[in-house]
């Protein structure tokens, strides 16, 4: 794995930024997400590095025509393992309802087999769309999401990108997602979030 001065790419924008990134892109504008999913995806296996995308695609049957709308080509680089695509539902809730420590452990288990496997590092991106879906466990989803900014102090994620579609969204919900990512994405560009709340400071009062 590299270092703490590993300069990554995220392919939409010429900025880089350090290891350990977790940002939100809000979005309305399908198109947009798109541009951004695609460069995410893409700049991480030209750069060496192992790739877990959570589709919201009801099943793995899916998947094909899923990157094939976002306009990627990596039949390669999965069958390698480099680039590992799951739906959602099965990626965050495996036995069928969300547990925060066991999502954790997940992307723990992700960075630790990019390491074995050797690559640079280690991104993912994620669609939360079925906590809409009265999925059992998905009232603690923003608990999991602050404790993610925790996590990556220790696995140094190349980068966290979580996607929220805000037309399906209440504004305490958004205000919540933008409460727990440090950066997020606006119009292809990332910026820093000025309502950004500390993770402890966050957690404090909550239940998970």
């Amino acid at each position: 794995m590299k270092t703490n001065n590993y300069a990554v790419n995220y392919g939409f924008t010429k900025e880089t930024f350090p290891l350990g990134t977790h940002m939100c892109h809000i979005y309305n504008n399908d198109t947009e997400r798109k541009m951004v999913v695609k460069a995410f995806v893409e700049s991480g296996l030209s750069s060496n590095e192992k790739v877990v995308q959570l589709a919201d695609v009801a099943n793995e049957g899916d998947l094909d025509n899923y990157l094939k709308d976002l306009g990627i080509n990596a039949d390669k680089e999965r069958k390698t393992g480099q680039l590992v695509v799951k739906p959602a539902m099965k990626g965050y809730c495996p036995d069928g309802c969300f547990k925060a420590e066991n999502m954790l452990d997940t992307w723990r288990r992700f960075y630790r087999m990019g390491q074995d496997e050797g690559y640079a590092s280690v991104r993912g991106t994620g669609e939360p769309l079925w906590t809409q879906r009265n999925v059992p466990g998905s009232e603690h989803w923003v608990e999991y999401e602050a404790m993610l900014n925790e996590l990556v102090l220790d696995y140094p994620f190349s980068g966290i990108l979580c996607q929220y579609d805000a037309r399906f969204y209440d504004g305490t919900t958004i205000f919540d997602v933008l409460s727990i990512h440090p950066l997020m994405v606006i119009q292809g560009q990332i910026v820093r979030n000025p309502y950004y709340i500390q993770p402890d400071k966050f957690l404090a009062g909550r239940s998970i």
